[in-house]
């Protein structure tokens, strides 16, 4: 008998937005244009055929039912798009296209975290939104389905994945730390392809203590291996290639390149040079 093979990808591609817009703060400065922006933001994403939730002047518990409300929509997606798959694996329809999801914060922020309206100077880590453990893991986590035990990311293979996440949240000692090779990739992804994650952080990125003082560490070690080096060997030597934010910000997310062909591919567009010590971008003010 012949063997029918899965239909072209003509399919609509699903599309899901996330934006969230802080400027009323009543505990530090205001910010005018967030709300504004964000507003026009959601409604070009509209017009090129995306579904978008939205959310503006949030406390923190606004913020994070707004991005639970999101990644619901991003798992019911996913799970029709799983089951197209599998379908179009018997020949039943076409091959649905991978997700493509967008998440934008505009507001104020610091060291991976975004400032609630009514968040205080001072204020400890928990009364803020943090951009892993409020929305990347979570989203993750239903891109990622679970093992054959019912674990689902990141703790997958236990005794090994949770010491890759955990890179991002404990101090390293620069990108070669970050960059080192980690457990094999996984198979776990869910189908079909991986899903494209576009996010856009219009906000400042200044790094906490204990960050801060190892991104200078690093950079002291690449400016003392750099000298009396000619040109000529520095080429040579990736390890002591110059160091800005951006390239520490990549390195710590580094890993997430290591999760297998069908991990969500991620796109990470800040505001500014994340390390510098300035109180806003421009853009907002």
């Amino acid at each position: 008998t012949a063997s029918q093979s899965p239909q072209a990808d003509t399919s609509t591609q699903r599309r899901l937005a996330l934006v969230l817009a802080n400027g009323a703060y009543t505990q530090r400065a205001p910010l005018s244009r967030p709300v504004g922006v964000a507003t026009e933001l959601r409604s070009k994403l509209a017009g090129m055929g995306f579904e978008v939730v939205g959310a503006d002047d949030q406390t923190l518990s606004g913020m994070r039912e707004a991005a639970l409300r999101w990644i619901r929509l991003v798992e019911e997606a996913a799970d029709a798009a799983e089951e197209e798959a599998f379908a179009a694996e018997r020949g039943l329809g076409p091959r649905p296209q991978p997700l493509l999801l967008f998440f934008a914060f505009c507001g104020h922020g610091c060291a991976d975290r975004f400032f609630p309206v009514d968040c205080p100077r001072g204020a400890p880590p928990d009364k803020s939104f943090c951009f892993f453990e409020d929305f990347l893991v979570r989203l993750y986590q239903v891109l990622g389905g679970c093992d054959d035990c019912g674990r689902k990311w990141p703790n997958w293979k236990a005794a090994s994945e949770p010491r890759v996440f955990s890179s991002l949240r404990r101090t390293c000692t620069g990108p070669a730390d970050l960059a080192a090779e980690g457990p094999e990739p996984l198979e776990l992804w869910r189908a079909p392809g991986a899903p494209r994650l576009l996010a856009v952080i219009e906000s400042c990125r200044r790094l906490g203590k204990e960050e801060q003082k190892a991104f200078n560490e690093q950079r002291q070690r690449v400016a003392q291996g750099r000298r009396h080096m000619l040109p000529s060997m520095i080429a040579m030597r990736p390890d002591l290639a110059s160091l800005g934010g951006a390239d520490w910000d990549a390195a710590r997310l580094s890993f997430l390149a290591r999760l297998g062909a069908g991990a969500p591919q991620l796109l990470l567009a800040l505001s500014s040079e994340s390390t510098t010590p300035s109180s806003d971008v421009v853009f907002l003010r």
